[in-house]
């Protein structure tokens, strides 16, 4: 077994055998023991890359967030690096701007959006983007609310959006785009021009039936939930397929960890699917109902922010979930 694939308790122990091992075959003085003892100790610490936090054991809801006392029709849900959440709201037809403790700070979109969003994002410079499925267009909005762009096509006026779904911004400012109806994804700079698209429709490798979230992996590459196929697809940045995994239960919306992992929403089963970028399913929680504690109706959203916190948009509770 590689240290890759042991937990932090186990790879600290292995050090631990691997450093009185080689000292108790030296002829070492005891007094350097403990200290040159503890120098591979220190120095696996350094190089292994430590977990957000125990995956396995998600589930257990810390706070429930809601704009208004009767919430709302939460889709999507984003975090951004200055401590702001993005909540799509379709009852109400706009995007609410939340403090992450849950203080409602603004409520943005109103008279500019539709009824049915679900993708949401925030960009580098703080900006939102949100995928107004209904309208098939994809809008920016600054934090304030004022709309700084609209997109509703791609390579060319004739060729709409048809049904887009998620959106996210990757670590260089792309903004990758799920067009559902049309089967592929599509990139943008960061000012909403297209740059080229990805995948067509099919199950086999390289295809969609229907993409509906994407997310960027810690390892380099995007993933793309790729629902009527039941897959999750993955991409390099350039538009190049490289593979894909199917998951237990119809998938709907992802997000990446800093710590390889990948979280995976389905609406339909009421659950949150851990996966590790290979495709190994660790862990799954939720269940239909309207218990605070650990139950969804109809999770869609989610997103984990640096501290491996995680915010799922309840969208039949109308409520977020914090774990």
């Amino acid at each position: 077994m590689s240290l890759g694939d042991q937990s932090w308790e186990e790879m600290t122990c292995t050090c631990a055998v691997c450093a009185w091992t080689m000292l108790a075959d030296s002829d070492m003085s005891p007094m350097y023991t403990l200290p040159l003892g503890l120098c591979p100790l220190v120095m696996c610490y350094l190089q292994v890359d430590h977990p957000l936090r125990n995956w396995r054991k998600l589930g257990k809801c810390q706070k429930v967030i809601q704009h208004s006392p009767r919430g709302g029709e939460y889709g999507g849900v984003a975090g951004s690096s200055d401590g702001l959440l993005a909540v799509t709201d379709g009852t109400n037809k706009c995007v609410h701007l939340l403090r992450k403790e849950g203080a409602l700070v603004k409520s943005i979109g109103k008279g500019a959006l539709g009824g049915l969003l679900y993708g949401i994002t925030f960009d580098l410079k703080g900006n939102v983007w949100v995928t107004d499925e209904g309208y098939n267009k994809v809008r920016k909005f600054s934090q304030d609310g004022r709309l700084l762009q609209t997109i509703y096509h791609v390579s060319s006026k004739r060729d709409h959006f048809n049904r887009p779904t998620g959106v996210s911004v990757s670590p260089e400012g792309l903004v990758y785009i799920c067009d559902s109806g049309n089967h592929r994804v599509t990139v943008h700079e960061e000012e909403g021009m297209f740059l080229f698209a990805y995948g067509s429709e099919g199950s086999g490798p390289g295809c969609f039936d229907g993409p509906s979230d994407v997310a960027f992996g810690s390892d380099g590459l995007v993933y793309v939930i790729d629902e009527g196929n039941k897959r999750v697809c993955m991409w390099s940045k350039e538009g190049s397929f490289q593979s894909d995994f199917r998951t237990k239960y119809v998938p709907d919306c992802i997000a990446a960890t800093g710590d390889n992992h990948l979280l995976v929403t389905s609406w339909s089963s009421h659950t949150v699917m851990v996966y590790t970028l290979g495709g190994q399913l660790v862990h799954e929680f939720g269940g239909i109902g309207s218990d605070p504690k650990r139950r969804f109706t109809g999770p869609y959203g989610i997103c984990v922010d640096d501290s491996g916190t995680v915010y799922v948009a309840d969208y039949g509770n109308k409520r977020v979930q914090v774990f």
